[in-house]
This record gives C-alpha cells, structure tokens and sequence, in this order.
C-alpha cells in the first residue's frame, strides 16, 4: 500500500508537469479565410500580443507557430540543456569567422532558438533581467519617442507577478501574468556555500551586494530572480497562451510557416502565405499582420517579402517591394566559456541524501528546480563607463555534473575541447565563470542564403570585430581571475589547453585574447535586425509605434527592433515590447472604432 501511495504521487506530480495549451486549428483553416489581426511567431513577444489583442472580444487574432506545444522536459529548469539542439530548437550556425568562435568545429558558432510555443522563452535559461535605465532612455534619445525608461518602466510591472520582500517597493509589478521567483539549490552538494563565495568574492573586488538591482545604474553583484513558479518554467507560452485557452477569439495554428507576406500594389500587407499540412494557402487580415518572429526569422520573412536590401534581393530573383536596411545591425551578447574556478572544497560536505529527480517530483526543490548559478554581476571594466559593460554568470559544475556535456554539445565545440572537460569534470569541482560582453560595438549581418523560405538564412555574427570589444572582454577576464584567486574563493584558474593560446603567459594579454577568440559564444541574444529609429535614419526599419516604414498593415514586435541591445537578458524586454505594442495597436485601432461611432 505504501509502494502504491508514493507511485502514484510520482506519476502524479509528473502529469501535473503537463500543460494545456490552446487547441491546434490548423487543420480547419481554409484558403482565404480572414482576421482582424495575424500574428507571426508565438514566442517571447508574440504570445504576449496575441493575448492582449483578443482582450478586445471583437476582434479575431490568428497566432501562426511554426512549432507545437512545448515538451514535458521545458517545465524542469535544469533541464534547459537538453531542449539545445534538439527538435525543439532552430540550431543556426553561423557563418565562418576568422575573428571568434575559433575553438568550434568549423570555425561556426551555433545559435539555438525556441522552436515551440513560447519560442525562446521556452528554452532559455530563465533569468530576469531588464537591462539598465540607460538603455531605454538612448532608445528615446536616438529618435524613438515613447522608448524611455520611465514610459516602458509600467510595462515592465505590468508583465511582473512578484512578491517578495527582498525586491525594491514600487519597482516591481504583482499581477501580471509572469510569475518570477527567487530560487535556490540549498539541498545540492555545496551550492549554498559557492553562491556565498561567489559574491563574497565580488564584494572583494568593490562591487556592492545588491538585493534588487533592477535600479542599479553601474554595478552589484545579487540574486536573480528567475520566470520559475513553483520550481517549473513561467514562459510566455504558459504564461500568456494557457491561461487564455478557452477565449474563441484566439484561433491557433501550430506546425504552420508563414513563407511570405502578401503585399498589394499600394504596399499595404494583406495577409500571409502559410505552409500547413503539405499544402500553402493564404489567410487574409482585416487590419495587421505583426511579425513576431524573433531576430532571425522576422528578417527573413520580411526579405523573402520583398522588404529589405534592393541588390541582395534581386540577386535572388525577389521583386522588390520597399528597399530598407532589413538584417543589418545585427547584435549579440556573447560570453567566455571555458574559464574555470578549480576548488578545493572539503570532503566531508553532505550529500544529498535522495534521489534529485524524486526530491523534484515530490518537492519541485533541489538540483534539477534552477537552471544556473542564481548570483549575477554586473559592472564597468576599469571604470569605462558609469554603466555596466559585462555581465557575470555562473555555473556550478560538480564532479560528474550531469548537464555539462548536454551543454557543451550544444555549443559546437571541437571534440578534443570538450572530452578533456568532461574528462576533468570526473574528479574536478569546476565553478565556470561566464564573462558576458553586454555592450557590444561589433555588428553582424542575417541576409537570405535561399530564396526558399525553408532554407536557413546566413548569419555573419561579426564577433570581436572591433577591438574595443576584445579590450573589454578581457579586462573582464582578469576580474574572474582576481575572483578566482580571492580569499572568498581561494581558488586556481583552470582553462582548456589549446596549443595556439598556452604559448603564451596564462596571465598576459595575449593569452586572454587568443583564449576568448577560441571560446566566446553566444547567450542567445540576437537583437536589433529590424532596427526601430525615425524615417530620417537610413538604417531604421521599422518606427516608434513599430510599423515598418513604407509598407500598410505591418508591424515588426521582438528582439529584432531594439536599436541597441539592451545591457543584459534578452527575454524580460522582448517581452515588454509585446506588452508595449499591444496598447499601441489597441489605442490605434479602437480610437478608430470610436471616431465612426
């Protein structure tokens, strides 16, 4: 009878790991049929628009996916690693680089991108972040009303469900549909000691503990607050899509790609063309088509449109529609991997004393309840700046960590790197310090390979193509190193061999920079390729209100219109962006309705 009672909660609290997601429809969706609004991608901004749009029961919204629901496996946050790479996942590669990613097969950086419900969010690491002050208010000061911080700061608590004592008063939102949480592995063999050591270590180097940094202006080392509820992922595809799956308004069709744009004579968007079932068909909108595809595909769909940069489209046979700087300024926040903490830590620390997995099921606690070290850092290098620069995060790999290698695969590195961590890993307690560029001055470029919209477009990532970003990233890794070696830490650097960097001085300038050349990678925070500035920018793509100039009927609304990439994570903005654009389509639209009453 006891065998049977603890069975059955685990099966239990497995199936409650399941989530009801909004039918598919894309099997009753016929040639021609119409919406008011057509939204493109529901991921980190797209679940969100979807969701506000049908608050307005008149209006019938049309959210296109190009994947399905998200796997039981997305609702464990340790699990994250294993989503990289797989069918859940876009995997790019970039292109060939002389200038990083040198310690990967082929010189090729690999990009993972959600391909489910939730897109990015569903598969990313979990972090809230918002970015700095400074980002938003330059987003306004470069010709984007309306983008500074204080008018997206209500945006921002408007998509927050927080309560806890330790976040500023007056900072944070309560009721909202993204539940955050702090979170914290004090069952995990060592780990509560680590995150004390880690920030011990930073407050060694001058930066202040800071319980909430989300007002910080330059640096802190704190405790991230996570989109966890509960232990179990809080994406937007949870968060915005399940709790509104009974609305009839919000039709769903999933395992569905949009592969172009329709376009009439008067450049005004009238629709798309889906690729659904083996065959393509074309659903019309009465009002909008809003592209939410995300920093890769939204440019890519706007160039096989016929949008973007004239000679590159009619290399491929593309009639061109409206000539924009569609793809360029692309922008990414890369990290050093490979840069370690070997620690001596005593041998008679506890174990943990059951299984991870069941004390999970049971109690949704324990190793596999945090995806990442919850101890973030930001500060300026050398006092560049009075803004943050890099970003720190950190990862507590025990010997045998289960998800190192998951992780390492995903990144493409060359085999003999990752057999000798994983290797090392067997008898080492590595703690990796992730130093993270977060302003970076280079910028790459997506343009289509193909005009076949199932063919993946060519990313030039444009890493460390400008010195100052080198400069950075390596005044960054001397602080890890001055960490490592501190007193709170007290211990030894432990790198990867590569015969091209270990010629050096494991402490020059040489090193760091032939060492970061071979193992920045990306964070999986691709911006800035529809770029929002004024019509007088000629790089901007799309405006303030997020319109694509001189095309009707279609907006741009993901990572892909920040002008500048924020100075951090990703996802928390993308997401204020969705939230900000639903009020303006909303103003837009039912003043209308109101002038003809």
């Amino acid at each position: 009878m006891l065998l049977t009672q603890v069975l059955t909660t685990l099966i239990q609290s497995y199936c409650n790991l399941n989530v009801a997601y909004p039918p598919d429809n894309s099997a009753v969706i016929q040639n021609n049929d119409e919406f008011d609004f057509i939204v493109v991608g529901a991921g980190s901004a797209g679940s969100v628009v979807a969701n506000r749009l049908t608050e307005v029961a008149d209006w019938r919204v049309l959210l296109i996916e190009v994947g399905s629901n998200p796997p039981v496996e997305s609702e464990i946050p340790a699990l994250f690693t294993t989503l990289l790479n797989s069918k859940y996942d876009w995997s790019y590669k970039t292109e060939e680089s002389d200038f990083a990613c040198q310690g990967m097969a082929n010189n090729q950086c690999v990009w993972a991108k959600g391909k489910m419900l939730g897109g990015s969010s569903s598969i990313n690491a979990m972090y809230y972040v918002r970015g700095n002050k400074w980002d938003y208010d330059n987003w306004e000061k470069v010709g984007n009303p309306g983008w500074g911080y204080d008018d997206v700061l209500k945006y921002f608590k408007k998509l927050e469900n927080v309560n806890d004592p330790r976040v500023t008063p007056g900072v944070h939102g309560n009721d909202g549909y993204m539940r955050l949480s702090y979170t914290s592995n004090s069952t995990y063999f060592h780990a509560s000691a680590i995150e004390r050591m880690i920030r011990e270590a930073a407050m060694e180097e001058g930066l202040p503990l800071v319980e909430d940094c989300s007002s910080n202006t330059r640096s802190c080392v704190t405790e991230s607050l996570f989109t966890i509820k509960e232990g179990t992922r809080m994406s937007t595809a949870k968060a915005y899509l399940a709790s509104v799956r009974e609305r009839e308004n919000l039709v769903l069709m999933k395992e569905s790609t949009v592969t172009k744009l329709l376009i009439d004579e008067r450049k005004r968007v009238y629709g798309v063309e889906v690729h659904v079932n083996g065959k393509f068909i074309k659903v019309l909108s009465k009002k909008e088509v809003i592209v939410s595809a995300g920093s890769i595909a939204s440019p890519q769909l706007l160039m096989l449109s016929g949008i973007g940069p004239k000679k590159d489209l009619e290399d491929l046979g593309i009639g061109v529609v409206n000539e924009l700087k569609v793809g360029y300024n692309l922008q990414d926040h890369i990290f050093l991997n490979n840069y370690y903490a070997k620690l001596n830590l005593p041998d008679d620390a506890p174990e943990i004393d059951t299984d991870p997995m069941y004390s999970y099921l049971t109690r949704r606690n324990d190793i596999f309840s945090t995806p990442l070290s919850p101890s973030l850092l930001f500060t300026s290098t050398n006092g560049r700046s009075d803004r943050p620069n890099v970003q720190f995060h950190f990862w507590n790999a025990s010997p045998k960590n289960p998800f190192l290698a998951a992780f390492f695969a995903s990144l493409n590195f060359k085999p003999e790197f990752t057999s000798h961590l994983i290797n090392a890993n067997q008898h080492l307690h590595l703690v990796s310090l992730l130093v993270k560029l977060i302003r970076p001055l280079s910028r790459g470029r997506v343009t289509l390979s193909s005009s076949n919209p199932f063919v993946a477009p060519k990313i030039i990532n444009g890493y460390l193509t400008e010195d100052e970003d080198v400069r950075v990233l390596i005044d960054g890794t001397k602080l890890a190193t001055r960490m490592i070696k501190s007193k709170a830490l007290n211990g030894s650097v432990y790198t990867v061999p590569v015969p091209k960097c270990d010629k050096f001085d494991s402490e020059s300038d040489q090193f760091y920079e032939c060492y970061i050349r071979h193992f920045v990678s990306t964070v999986y925070h691709a911006a800035g390729t529809c770029k929002m500035g004024p019509k007088s920018d000629p790089d901007a793509v799309v405006d303030a209100t997020l319109k694509v100039h001189g095309v009707d009927g279609l907006r741009v609304a993901d990572a892909s219109i920040m002008p500048i990439i924020v100075s951090g994570n990703t996802n928390i903005p993308t997401i204020m962006i969705g939230e900000k654009v639903s009020d303006m389509i909303k103003e837009e639209w039912l003043k209308e309705i109101h002038s003809e009453l």
